[in-house]
């Protein structure tokens, strides 16, 4: 759903009463953190292997993460552009315990694997010779890999201030941004900080959207989200049951244009399928295991749309799909399947807009290694793309 609404943010931007330019701008985009990762957690306590004192055991990051990952800017003009990252930052949490004689014992430390996906809106200001100023605010997003032992949320807002350095085509943006996520929560994981600086600095190559072509062919970059209307996972054999929390998909497209009615599109979609595992023992009580599978899909399909000439186009699509997987869990995904789809297109200038139904039947997953149940080979999934 936060994909959704992270086109939603592009759509509106998009039809403001401005003259929409043809430019844009691909990139990297690297930097550091400024604050700690998570806030200080202390407790004290009486450890019978040292009776002489109290015993302090600390949780606390003090190290500097590098992050960084791609970068794409739209051009609306009048100094407003629209600007949209994927950073991959590791947050580190580490342990020690102080013992009474003031003896520092370290405890080692663990690793949470996260994408930040800020969506901006930039205002540069008058330039001062090849230099300009830049004001930038908008939603941020926040997918997580292996959360154990914290939660991080997955919304946020951020705010930021930098100058853009232009030499030729070529752009180079450092700027300082505040993030303030949304609370984690704090039981039974480990919060992280919810105010966050980051100092980054983008490199981008600024070039005509008419232009990008290949083979003397139209090509088109974009953006593709939405939600799935059925289940990642069948369920749990009985006694257990399995309770799979509403999900999302999203990621980038890319789309060859062959001729006025064919086309070929590609995309690497991240889907992660969360869920409860819920057991119930008569001593104990109801016992729940959260638990994330991710997988990543990559279908290749062939497009066809009827109408060329009219405003809003039927399209009909089909063709391989492929996946990957991390944070198994117990499980095995398959790694490839078929997709079918159908949905509508507009265009509005430089913007293609266009809703789709899909239905994908996946291989059967190997049970090999399992004693869970699979993922489900029928899934349906509604998306939106938005592409230049």
């Amino acid at each position: 759903m936060k994909v959704r609404w992270a086109c939603l943010v592009v759509l509106l931007v998009a039809n403001v009463h401005v003259a929409f330019g043809q430019r844009a701008s691909f990139g990297f985009i690297g930097g550091t953190n400024l604050t700690r990762d998570f806030p200080i957690s202390r407790s004290i306590f009486l450890d019978p292997s040292y009776p002489q004192g109290l015993t302090t055991f600390d949780l606390f990051s003090d190290t500097r993460s590098f992050l960084a990952g791609l970068s794409v800017e739209i051009y609306f003009g009048k100094g407003l552009s629209l600007e949209g990252n994927a950073l991959h930052r590791t947050l580190q949490l580490r342990r020690r315990f102080i013992l009474p004689e003031g003896v520092t014992r370290d405890d080692g430390q663990v690793s949470v694997s996260t994408w930040e996906w800020p969506i901006l809106l930039k205002y540069r200001m008058p330039a001062f010779r090849a230099v300009r100023p830049f004001v930038e605010a908008g939603p941020s997003f926040r997918t997580r890999h292996n959360p154990v032992p914290s939660e991080p949320s997955q919304i946020g807002g951020t705010a930021g201030a930098g100058a853009e350095i232009s030499a030729g085509r070529f752009r180079v943006s450092p700027a300082v941004r505040y993030t303030r996520w949304r609370y984690d929560g704090d039981f039974p994981r480990i919060a992280t900080k919810r105010d966050q600086i980051e100092f980054v600095t983008g490199i981008s190559y600024a070039t005509s959207l008419a232009s990008w072509r290949v083979g003397g062919r139209k090509l088109r970059f974009g953006l593709v989200g939405g939600a799935p209307l059925t289940s990642g996972l069948e369920q749990a054999p009985p006694p257990e049951r399995m309770e799979e929390s509403q999900g999302y998909l999203g990621g980038l497209a890319a789309e060859v244009e062959l001729n006025r009615h064919w086309s070929v599109e590609v995309n690497g979609l991240y889907r992660p399928f969360r869920a409860n595992r819920i057991s119930f023992d008569p001593r104990f009580g109801e016992s729940r295991f959260e638990f994330t599978v991710l997988t990543w899909q990559f279908p290749v399909l062939g497009k066809y749309r009827f109408r060329p000439e009219s405003t809003i186009r039927p399209v009909l699509e089909a063709g391989p799909a492929f996946r990957l997987s991390g944070n198994l869990n117990g499980y095995n995904p398959s790694h490839y399947g078929f997709t079918s789809g159908g949905g509508v297109e507009t265009d509005y200038k430089a913007v293609r807009f266009g809703p789709m139904l899909r239905y994908t039947r996946w291989a059967a997953d190997s049970r090999v290694w399992s004693m869970n149940a699979g993922t489900a080979r029928n899934q349906v999934e509604l998306l939106v793309s938005l592409t230049f």
